[in-house]
């Protein structure tokens, strides 16, 4: 008798289990997961895809560094956060921030004349544009960015 109390509750223990981790995994299949991103990765992903003019112009540190202006940018205009950080925590700088990929060519561009000028290192207009179009292309494929939002809010092709 002691058995068939032994078997039903471990068959209701098992069954109020299988529930659980179902619920659990039905919520967790609907959200995103989080994308992170590693500088080191980031530069060596670009890297080695710059077109071969490009590489013959910068180097690794170059690549990092308009990389780090980039996510500069990011952060001014409140659209970054820091690992484990809600993105719309207290770096927001505006509620409902975007980052416009014309604003943020022209602000790291511009950066990197004003730091040439300043005696830092000298990159090109052209190979700053290179490195952020691939950066854009690194951070959609690691889901930290999502398709270009049209002029009447509905998502662009990315054709």
């Amino acid at each position: 008798m002691a058995w068939v109390f032994l078997v039903l509750g471990a068959m209701v223990v098992l069954a109020i289990a299988f529930v659980a981790l179902g619920r659990a995994v039905g919520r967790l299949e609907m959200q995103r997961p989080p994308a992170i991103f590693e500088v080191v990765a980031a530069v060596r992903w670009i890297a080695s895809r710059l077109p071969d003019e490009v590489t013959a112009r910068v180097s690794y540190d170059d690549v990092e560094t308009v990389v780090g202006w980039h996510l500069d940018w990011f952060s001014d205009v409140g659209v970054s956060s820091e690992h484990g950080e809600e993105l719309a925590g207290e770096g927001v700088v505006h509620e409902g921030a975007v980052a416009v990929e014309e604003a943020a060519i022209d602000a790291v561009v511009a950066r990197a004349v004003a730091e040439a000028a300043a005696g830092g290192p000298e990159i090109d207009p052209v190979d700053v544009v290179c490195v952020l179009d691939l950066q854009m292309q690194y951070l959609q494929e690691i889901g930290a960015v999502s398709a270009a939002a049209a002029a009447d809010g509905e998502i662009a092709s990315q054709d």
